[in-house]
């Protein structure tokens, strides 16, 4: 009897224990599909957030650009090296758009204002000289014959020529600002000197028939500046020799013989053979002749001009027939003679 309760309760505990076993592991079943189920929601959630953080990176490596960093701070004056400026990428609608993207149009440079560590650097913080010369201004002429493939990234001479043929350097390597090609228009930066010789090279292009014009480098980082070689009349080399922005004077001391002799040499010269080369006068020159058309009455006297020589609207017209300046100066005078005899008929009256 004994044997036999026991082996029935023996047979409720394996039955109970199988039960809970059951029990048990459908429970665990149970939760464990469901946080797999969860886990797989979240992976899926979290990968999601994955592709539209790449694209939103995508998007933005699309859409910037290189430029070059500072490391460590710099002072006005200080040359850039290598060592201080390091490549990233910025996002180009927050940057500014003259943002230097090389690293050689940076290193051997000077910085013109004081910068902190992060700074990104852009061409107007540069510069090729540590400081300023004291006399150095902007400059902007209207009355240098131009080439008509001119940019502002190009590097010039401007140049004089006679009516004899001579030629000479006024001011050498001029890196431009600036170009208005249709007006004729150019901006540089120059010193005390060059601005002398500019305004004395104008002068000799009204009164010894020269023509001014510029040439360009072919490739400037490998070509040497020229030497100057033109030489001012003599007051301007009065003023020179006086000025005391100019401290190279020692050039100057045989200018003056120079002068005089080139002088000679025009005087010598037949009135009917002073004709500008390449142009006529400032006043009406190929300056005027190559400006851009504009207006309507301007396109009609254009219009019965050869124009085959026009590039984007400019016309050259330089290798036509001089226009004789005193022809124009003549008529001017009898117009003003006839204006004259009204006003003096008005007042006899």
């Amino acid at each position: 009897m004994a044997i036999r309760k026991r082996k029935k309760i023996l047979r409720y505990t394996i039955l109970s224990g199988c039960l809970v076993a059951v029990a048990t592991s459908g429970v665990w079943f149970a939760t464990y599909r469901h946080y797999n189920a969860k886990l797989i929601d979240e992976r899926a959630a979290y990968e999601e957030q994955l592709n539209d953080k790449d694209e939103v990176l995508q998007r933005y490596m699309d859409q910037s650009q290189t430029a070059y960093v500072l490391i460590s701070p710099k002072l006005a004056g200080e040359v850039i090296t290598a060592e201080d400026v390091m490549e990233e990428k910025l996002p180009k609608f927050s940057s500014p758009d003259n943002l230097i993207s090389e690293s050689k149009a940076i290193v051997g440079k000077y910085l013109k204002i004081d910068a902190l560590s992060g700074t990104a650097v852009t061409t107007e913080m540069i510069r090729d000289e540590a400081r300023l010369e004291p006399s150095e201004r902007k400059e902007e002429t209207e009355y240098i014959k131009l080439p008509l493939r001119l940019t502002k990234k190009d590097v010039v001479d401007i140049r004089i020529v006679f009516p004899n043929g001579e030629d000479y350097i006024v001011v050498g390597k001029k890196s431009l600002k600036d170009v208005d090609l249709a007006n004729q228009y150019t901006f540089f930066n120059d010193n005390e000197e060059e601005a002398q010789l500019l305004q004395a090279a104008l002068v000799d292009a009204y009164i010894n028939n020269a023509e001014l014009y510029m040439k360009q480098y072919v490739e400037p980082e490998l070509q040497p500046e020229p030497v100057v070689n033109y030489v001012p009349n003599l007051d301007v080399l009065g003023v020179i020799k006086d000025n005391p922005f100019i401290i190279d004077q020692a050039k100057w001391s045989l200018a003056a013989n120079l002068r005089k002799e080139l002088e000679k040499r025009l005087e010598v010269m037949e009135d009917e053979d002073r004709i500008r080369v390449g142009a006529q006068a400032p006043s009406g020159s190929g300056v005027i002749q190559r400006k851009a058309v504009q207006g309507a009455a301007a396109a009609e006297e254009a219009a019965k001009v050869d124009d085959s020589q026009s590039v984007n609207g400019v016309i050259d017209r330089t290798n036509q027939a001089p226009i004789d300046s005193s022809a124009d100066q003549s008529s001017t005078g009898v117009t003003n003679k006839e204006a004259a005899t009204d006003d003096s008929l008005l007042e006899g009256e």
